[in-house]
């Protein structure tokens, strides 16, 4: 799970799903490392600043919403708030709800250190 390590909302959820990953089934990384952009080339600094980025282990690619619900349908203990965004419709409202928050993620949450990089303008 690769996620916006300046972004107090984003740490945060990062800090929860490393607290449910008992198993070790999701490694957490800040997109914001030189060792996450080597290890996922695939998912370029834009992209990252969109939105969080789950890479499964066979290289399925999820964004988003559909990035959160895979997480959440990997982690045993989560996996029912995984199962209700499979529901008819679900993701119609997470979605858009999801691509808000990102957009307003820095301004909603603020960020972990000052702005220097122009991220938080958006």
């Amino acid at each position: 799970m690769l996620y916006d390590g300046n972004c107090r909302i984003c740490s945060s959820q990062a800090r929860t799903v490393a607290a449910y990953n008992d198993d070790g089934l999701i490694e957490v990384l800040d997109m914001n490392t030189p060792e996450a952009r080597a290890r996922f080339p695939q998912v370029t600094p834009a992209m990252a600043q969109r939105e969080m980025h789950l890479v499964a282990p066979d290289g399925t690619l999820y964004r988003g919403a559909e990035a959160v619900r895979e997480t959440l349908l990997r982690l045993p203990s989560l996996r029912g708030l995984g199962e209700l965004m499979r529901l008819p419709g679900a993701m119609i409202l997470a979605r858009p709800l999801y691509d808000w928050v990102a957009r307003n993620r820095y301004i909603l949450g603020g960020r972990v250190e000052p702005c220097e990089d122009g991220t938080c303008e958006r």
